[in-house]
């Protein structure tokens, strides 16, 4: 069930930040001209991608209000980035989309498990992270690169206080 919310967040973003259905969400702060010529592309895309955006948009139009103000406020927070980070978050999305369905899911069920933790652990790790020297984070990396699916991905922080 999470990776349908994920997805669908990514999916609002991705549809919106095109400019291909926004005109049709009733946005209305793009202008008329800017809806008409979204209305223009839509009608010229092929039968098939019309209808998935209709799909889309039919789901959109069945979420909860609180649920589109949520998406909403994530599309706008997406905007105000600087195109480098948004172009970032865009490739790091297809990079997701191009896994295979079990390493997809092991992704989200990492970021379930990262939810889950209390606030003091989170906190603990970030801050092990963020002390942790150039050559630490390398070899975290490596060691990270090369376990297996499944596994805890083999990086097992240092107890205690990192060395300075």
């Amino acid at each position: 069930m999470r990776r349908n919310t994920i997805g669908w967040s990514l999916l609002v973003v991705a549809l919106v930040a095109t400019g291909t259905v926004a005109g049709a969400w009733g946005q209305g702060t793009e202008g008329p001209d800017r809806s008409r010529e979204n209305i223009k592309r839509f009608r010229e895309l092929p039968a098939a991608e019309k209808q998935r955006i209709l799909e889309d948009l039919q789901r959109w139009n069945e979420l909860p209000e609180a649920r589109r103000r949520e998406l909403q406020r994530s599309y706008d927070r997406f905007q105000q980035l600087p195109p480098e980070r948004r172009e970032e978050i865009l490739g790091r999305y297809r990079q997701f989309q191009a896994l295979p369905p079990a390493a997809q899911q092991e992704i989200l069920d990492q970021q379930e498990r990262w939810r889950s933790l209390p606030p003091e652990e989170r906190q603990r790790i970030r801050e092990r992270f963020r002390q942790m020297t150039p050559e630490e984070r390398r070899q975290m990396r490596e060691q990270l690169k090369q376990a297996p699916p499944g596994t805890s991905r083999g990086f097992q922080p240092a107890p205690g206080p990192p060395p300075r």
